[in-house]
C-alpha cells in the first residue's frame, strides 16, 4: 500500500469509523492526553499500545498466512508511525497470528506473553464480537480492569449518523421540561450534545438533580443512556438491510456439483439462520422495550425514580444487548461485503459453507442464551 492510500485509509479510520469497529487510541491520546484520568487509568500501560488504533477487520485472502487457522474477523493492531501525524502511515499486527508475542515484542518494546496485564486486556477485547464501547466496558469490569471513562465515548462517525435519531428520542423530555416553543430543536440539539459527550455539564444539573443522583450515579447513568439511544439507532440502522440479507440467504444456490452431505446442510443451515437472525434481533427489540417502558415513566407519567433505577441496573444488559447486535452486524456487513448489491451472487459450494459455519458460530449462542433484563 501507498504512503497516500495509507494515510487516507487511517484518517477515514478517525473520522468516519463505527464505533463498534475501530477503538481509536491514538485520537483520544490526542484529545484527553493531557488530562489526569487518561494519564492515571490509562487503557494499556504500554505508551505505544496506548496510542495505537484497534480495529475488527475482515481477513484479506493475503492475509490469511498469517495465521495458523482459518480467520474470517481478526482484531487488527495499527501503530501510527509518527506520535502525532497520520501520513507517515502504521506498522500493523494482529492478534493470534503466527508468532504474535515476538512481533509484539519487537513492536512495543515490551514482552505481551499472555498473563501479563496489557495481554490481558488485549485478549479480553479481541474475544469481543466487536468493539462496543459499552460492551467492552462491562466486559473489562468484570474482569477487573477500569481503564478512564474516555476511552468508551462514541466515534465522532457515529455520533453524526445516529444524531437525527437520538434528537427524536429525547424530544418528549425536552418537551416535558420547556414546552413548545421556538427554539425546541435547538434545546433538544443541546441536550443531545451535552448527553453524549460531558455528563458534568452544569446545564444537565436540573436532570441530576430531578433524578436525585450524586455526581458519579449521574455520570454512570448517562453513560447508561448514551447506551440506549446507540442501541436504539443500530437496531433501526440494521433491520431493513438484515431483512434483505436473510432474503438472500434464503435465495442463493452455490455454482458447482454438491454432495449430498452439503446439500442437506446448506438446506438446513438457511432455516436456522433465519430463526437466529430473528431470535436475536426480537430479543433486543425486547430488551429495548424495557428501556422504552422506563423512559415513558420519565416523561409521561414524571415519574423521575423509575428511569433513575432503570439506568443504575442497565449495565447488566450490555452483554447480550452488545453480544446480539454485534452478531446480526456481522452477518449483515460480511454478506454485503461478499455480495455487493446489484450483483448477481456466485460462489462456490465450500466458500459458502464457511461463511455460514462462521454465521452459525457468531448467531446460535446469542439466539438462545437467557435474556438479563435491568
Amino acid at each position: 500500500m501507498s504512503r497516500d492510500r495509507t494515510y487516507r485509509s487511517l484518517e477515514y479510520l478517525r473520522k468516519s469509523a463505527a464505533t463498534s469497529r475501530v477503538l481509536n487510541l491514538w485520537q483520544i491520546a490526542q484529545r484527553e492526553g493531557a488530562k489526569p484520568e487518561h494519564q492515571e487509568n490509562p487503557f494499556f500501560r504500554n505508551a505505544l499500545l496506548n496510542r495505537a488504533m484497534i480495529l475488527k477487520h475482515r481477513v484479506r485472502g493475503s492475509e490469511a498466512d498469517l495465521f495458523d487457522y482459518p480467520v474470517q474477523t481478526a482484531t487488527k493492531i495499527l501503530l501510527p508511525i509518527a506520535e502525532r501525524e497520520l501520513r507517515y502511515g502504521a506498522r500493523f499486527l494482529f492478534v493470534g497470528q503466527r508468532d504474535f508475542e515476538d512481533v509484539a515484542a519487537a513492536s512495543f518494546a515490551e514482552d505481551l506473553r499472555r498473563g501479563s496485564r496489557d495481554r490481558l486486556v488485549l485478549d479480553i477485547i479481541s474475544s469481543l464480537p466487536s468493539l462496543d464501547p459499552f460492551l467492552m466496558r462491562e466486559s473489562l469490569k468484570t474482569n477487573g480492569f477500569s481503564p478512564a471513562a474516555c476511552y468508551f465515548n462514541l466515534s465522532d462517525g457515529d455520533v453524526e449518523r445516529m444524531s437525527a435519531s437520538a434528537r427524536l428520542e429525547l424530544e418528549p423530555l425536552v418537551r416535558m421540561s420547556f414546552g413548545d416553543g421556538h427554539a425546541f430543536a435547538a434545546k433538544s440539539a443541546t441536550l443531545l450534545s451535552k448527553l453524549l459527550s460531558d455528563a458534568g455539564s452544569a446545564e444537565l444539573e436540573p436532570l441530576r438533580r430531578v433524578m436525585n443522583m450524586d455526581a458519579q450515579q449521574f455520570r454512570e447513568g448517562v453513560f447508561c443512556w448514551k447506551a440506549f439511544l446507540y442501541y436504539k439507532w443500530q437496531l433501526r440502522d440494521l433491520l431493513p438491510r438484515i431483512r434483505k440479507v436473510v432474503d438472500e440467504i434464503s435465495v442463493i444456490r452455490p455454482v458447482g456439483a454438491m454432495e449430498p452431505d452439503d446439500r442437506v446442510y446448506i438446506t438446513r443451515i438457511k432455516k436456522d439462520l433465519r430463526g437466529w437472525i430473528f431470535a436475536a434481533s426480537g430479543a433486543v427489540t425486547e430488551s429495548l422495550a424495557a428501556y422504552d417502558t422506563a423512559y415513558a415513566a420519565l416523561t409521561q407519567r414524571s415519574e423521575p425514580m423509575a428511569f433513575r433505577d432503570f439506568l443504575l441496573r442497565a449495565p447488566a444488559m450490555f452483554s447480550s444487548l452488545g453480544e446480539r447486535l454485534s452478531a446480526i452486524e456481522h452477518v449483515a456487513s460480511f454478506w454485503r461485503f461478499r455480495f455487493p448489491a446489484g450483483q448477481l451472487p456466485r460462489i462456490a459450494v465450500d466458500e459458502l459453507i464457511d461463511i455460514f459455519m462462521d454465521f452459525e458460530a457468531s448467531l446460535n449462542t446469542v439466539a438462545v442464551e437467557p435474556l438479563h433484563h435491568a
